[in-house]
């Protein structure tokens, strides 16, 4: 992982000899030639510094915290798919003291590329003048709120929605059309009754919101989504994407009960481009993670398997294509979840 570490993806002995011949025989005719990636983050964060602490979450080992710049995260979709065009959304990892810093870079990436498109990181105490005065320093097209930059820390077992995605940028995002990229915090995730209420009190309020759920809600075992999906099933305004999401149950119930056209491609790049298998042990998920160099509660390594270990995104995609197969999902259905759904969500009004 040293490349990620150091904000690119290099291509190893191990991508021919494992992720190439795995993309071919399962992703590549599964996948339109047009791809828009919803989901994924480009900033210019320099990383782990002599001096700094250790990471203590999964995903900052990943990465140690470095960004992979917007010509970078390019050259990634060349190699993740190769013979297809791929268009991605785009926003930053900050924390508070960065946000306009990480934001500006990515302001000046959009006015270099017409092939992509931009969220702002958004801090919740902004006002409405000072949102849309940042909203139009750049061709920015929506705005990813993050419970992490509320101003005064809050417990993730208490914060809410609202607490770090206001109404009054709610307001705002439903007037201007703008796309909303919702992560959800809170233990119990999409099953959590607070995000419930507030989701669908969202839905109520904001009827003409492009509201996104990132990663089917958080829900990596099956419980979180058999709860939340069907709470939300009937919000047609609430779309989900399935970034970073790997379950198979979870994804085919998704499928059923909202319907393709709610349901969005995106990759969580660069995070997912690490090698790995997820699995459930009852509501918590373990990534078993190819020569991870670090041991926590979400991570393991089993020596005797992980040399066939592909990236996470392309288990995630193939969790969805068998999940698709399930439900008798249509080559039109495919191109919808892959490209269509997002493109339409991104030119409406444009």
């Amino acid at each position: 992982m040293n490349d990620l570490r150091q904000g690119r993806l290099d291509i190893i002995p191990h991508y021919f000899k494992v992720d190439l011949p795995f993309y071919k025989e399962h992703l590549k005719d599964f996948l339109p030639d047009k791809i828009i990636d919803i989901h994924s983050h480009s900033s210019n964060n320099p990383g782990l510094q002599p001096g700094d602490p250790m990471p203590t979450f999964w995903a900052d080992w990943v990465t140690f915290g470095h960004g992979m710049l917007v010509p970078k995260l390019l050259e990634a979709y060349l190699q993740l798919f190769p013979g297809k065009e791929v268009f991605p959304v785009c926003f930053p990892i900050s924390d508070r003291k960065d946000v306009d810093e990480r934001n500006k870079y990515l302001a000046e990436e959009l006015e270099k590329y017409d092939n992509i498109w931009g969220l702002i990181w958004t801090m919740p105490d902004w006002t409405e003048d000072e949102l849309i005065k940042r909203m139009k320093s750049g061709r920015f097209s929506g705005i990813k709120p993050y419970p992490n930059m509320v101003k005064d820390a809050i417990p993730d077992k208490d914060i809410t929605i609202f607490d770090y995605l206001p109404h009054h940028h709610l307001k705002l995002a439903e007037k201007y059309g703008w796309i909303v990229m919702l992560h959800i915090a809170r233990p119990d995730r999409l099953a959590d009754p607070v995000n419930i209420s507030q989701l669908r009190e969202i839905s109520r309020r904001y009827q003409k919101i492009k509201l996104i759920i990132a990663h089917i809600g958080r829900s990596y075992c099956p419980r979180h989504g058999l709860i939340g999906i069907p709470a939300l099933k009937d919000r047609e305004n609430l779309l989900f994407d399935i970034s970073a999401n790997t379950n198979q149950p979870v994804m085919e119930l998704l499928i059923r009960e909202v319907g393709t056209k709610r349901i969005l491609f995106g990759s969580d790049m660069p995070i997912t481009a690490m090698r790995a298998k997820r699995v459930c042990e009852g509501d918590e998920y373990i990534n078993y993670v190819w020569k991870a160099d670090w041991t926590d509660n979400r991570t393991r390594r089993n020596i005797e398997e992980e040399d066939t270990y592909t990236f996470l995104l392309y288990e995630q995609i193939l969790s969805f294509k068998n999940a698709s197969m399930t439900c008798n999902l249509t080559k039109s259905d495919i191109e919808d979840v892959f490209f269509n759904n997002a493109y339409n969500l991104l030119t409406a009004g444009a």
